[in-house]
């Protein structure tokens, strides 16, 4: 009898958990939009990440934002910073400090839930009243653009 309630108490559990396993194991999807700070070539985003099949907000990621230019390899790489949970589940903000405005690839490095890396190419500045665009973010760099 013990055994039997330790079994079912072990599956009913096992079954709990079941969800968040899926979307741990699941891939990411992020939707990107950077605002200039009050600094310049300081931009604020705001990430909100999903899961790519369930469509499920990815809560308690941990990942650093870092940015590269895609017309310069590695002339201008900006330091990672690590993205902080903003309000509700699935939304973090990152600061990025870039070195000149442009096209910029940013990269979200994660180690957790799971190690994964999203690029997503994105303009800054140049265009007056819009200092980053939002856009989808996808692995690789696989995304395509939105317009506004």
């Amino acid at each position: 009898m013990l055994k039997t309630r330790f079994f079912i108490v072990f599956v009913v559990g096992g079954l709990g958990l079941l969800p968040m396993l899926t979307a741990a194991g699941e891939r990411k999807v992020a939707e990107v939009e950077c605002k200039p700070a009050e600094q310049k070539l300081v931009y604020d985003c705001m990430i909100t990440l999903k899961g790519k099949k369930s469509g499920m907000p990815v809560a308690g990621a941990e990942f650093t934002v870092g940015a590269d230019m895609p017309s310069m390899p590695g002339a201008h790489n900006v330091r990672p910073t690590p993205a902080e949970p903003h309000g509700k589940p699935g939304t973090y903000r990152a600061r990025v400090h870039l070195e000149m405005t442009g096209e910029w690839a940013l990269k979200l490095d994660f180690t957790k839930p799971g190690r994964d890396r999203l690029i997503k190419k994105l303009h800054f500045g140049g265009m007056k009243g819009h200092g980053g665009r939002k856009s989808g973010m996808s692995h690789h760099g696989k995304g395509k653009k939105m317009k506004h």
